[in-house]
């Protein structure tokens, strides 16, 4: 008579247990890692929202004082913290020139793209340097840059969100030369 081995060995069933064990662990880990990527992506949200709010209150407050008193005065930094819910986060707000400036050689180049011959694009340029002084002049004194930026501990880092505009006054200051530079 034949004897059947309808059992599992010692060894079997401790692989069957280390494998089950192994299994738990890695879904465990994997849960970790989806719950803080859930939590990151809620502050990301809550973030956005926030910068949102305090850059379309910084456009209007920096906007008035721009059409008041002009750019070169309203140049500022200012800084704070949210408040409850959201003190987790805080926020700066930065008005700057924009720093923009037409170049000959950018202004030659976008007539060169424009498919102007190399000759016609410089002298056009040549003919209209009073126009781009005045236009660099213009821009210096009026476009300004708002940069507003929303931070918070993000699991043991800082992360932030910055949002940039650009705001002009109402009723742009143009004084024009008379000779170019």
């Amino acid at each position: 008579m034949k004897k059947s081995n309808s059992g599992f060995t010692l060894l079997e069933v401790l692989l069957a247990i280390a494998l089950f064990a192994l299994s738990i662990v890695a879904l465990v880990h994997t849960r970790g890692v989806s719950l803080q990527n859930v939590a990151r992506s809620e502050r990301l949200a809550t973030a956005l929202q926030l910068v949102q709010l305090k850059m379309t209150e910084m456009e209007i407050k920096f906007q008035g004082a721009l059409d008041k008193n002009g750019l070169a005065s309203t140049i500022g930094k200012e800084n704070g913290q949210f408040e409850p819910p959201h003190e987790a986060y805080s926020w700066s707000a930065e008005l700057k020139e924009a720093g923009l400036e037409l170049t000959s050689e950018q202004l030659v180049q976008l007539l060169l793209d424009f498919g102007v011959e190399q000759e016609d694009a410089e002298s056009q340029v040549e003919s209209q340097k009073l126009v781009m002084t005045n236009l660099n002049k213009t821009l210096k004194e009026n476009f300004s840059e708002l940069i507003v930026t929303v931070e918070w501990d993000d699991f043991g880092h800082k992360s932030k969100v910055p949002v940039v505009t650009h705001l002009i006054p109402s009723k742009p200051k143009i004084e024009l030369k008379l000779t170019a530079e």
